[in-house]
């Protein structure tokens, strides 16, 4: 029998720990060894997801207008619902450059599935233009690569499962094959797995996690943006630290036609 995707399949089976809620933080045994808080300015790019004030998932900067997160984290949600956090570090404590922004509208993929969350992708334009600087800015997307990557949020990462304070970060490996995932739940040409169980305690995103980015480094300050969580196993519920990941590269049109070009390519 194939394992089953608990982000994914809440509503249908009963996790073996019960949890609060279905949205996706960064795992690895929960004893945050391989986790930690994030500087200020570090990932300008990274952003809160709130419903109703509480913060339900990440998202990152596409443009000054535009922010890309899961389908699942505002999928049926309207704009007096949701609202986005930028420049933000922790969730108590004011930051420098921290503003929410009320949205004005959400765009779900047209294809989007919650029941398999298939296509899970979404981007939400802000009520007004951000201004780039040291504590918020864009991150360019690119098609998946090398052996190690970044996940960054504000899930849990301890055996509680209740929300970070802080945005911590963890470190990632390549998996081995993603062959333990069935085609019912997952498509390799809009998704990819990332994380390996035998590496270190292995990392992996947890609640309130979705819609964050997975990201790669090609120098101490430039990041590329290759995924956004979709769904996993739960955090501290499975042995499998395999995620499955929304695959930015496939959504360029879309994400084109949607939010417009990305400042390094409208300047091209």
């Amino acid at each position: 029998m194939h394992p089953v995707l608990f982000l994914a399949f809440f509503f249908f089976f009963t996790p073996v720990v019960p949890v609060s809620n279905p949205f996706g933080r960064i795992s690895n045994g929960f004893n945050g060894a391989e986790n930690g808080a994030v500087d200020a300015g570090r990932y300008p790019f990274m952003v809160s997801v709130t419903f109703n004030d509480n913060h339900i998932c990440g998202g990152f900067i596409y443009n000054s207008r535009f922010i890309v997160t899961a389908a699942s984290c505002v999928y049926q949600k309207t704009t007096s619902q949701v609202q986005v956090t930028v420049g933000q570090i922790s969730l108590i404590l004011p930051d420098p450059g921290e503003l929410r922004l009320q949205l004005r509208s959400i765009i779900v993929h047209e294809a989007y599935n919650h029941a398999t969350r298939f296509n899970d992708i979404a981007m939400l334009e802000t009520s007004q233009a951000l201004e780039f600087g040291p504590n918020v800015n864009y991150i360019p997307y690119n098609a998946v690569t090398g052996s190690l990557a970044t996940i960054i949020g504000w899930g849990a990462f301890d055996a509680t499962k209740v929300v970070s304070t802080k945005l911590r970060e963890a470190p990632t490996s390549s998996p081995i094959n993603c062959d333990l995932f069935p085609a019912d739940v997952f498509d390799q040409n809009t998704m990819f797995c990332w994380g390996r169980t035998d590496v270190g305690g292995g990392a992996r995103p947890c609640q309130y996690d979705e819609g964050s980015p997975l990201f790669y480094p090609t120098s101490e300050t430039t990041f590329y943006a290759m995924g956004i969580v979709s769904k996993n196993l739960g955090c501290g519920d499975s042995d499998i630290f395999e995620t499955i990941y929304t695959r930015l590269s496939a959504y360029y049109g879309w994400m084109t036609r949607t939010g417009g070009l990305q400042p390094s390519l409208a300047t091209e």
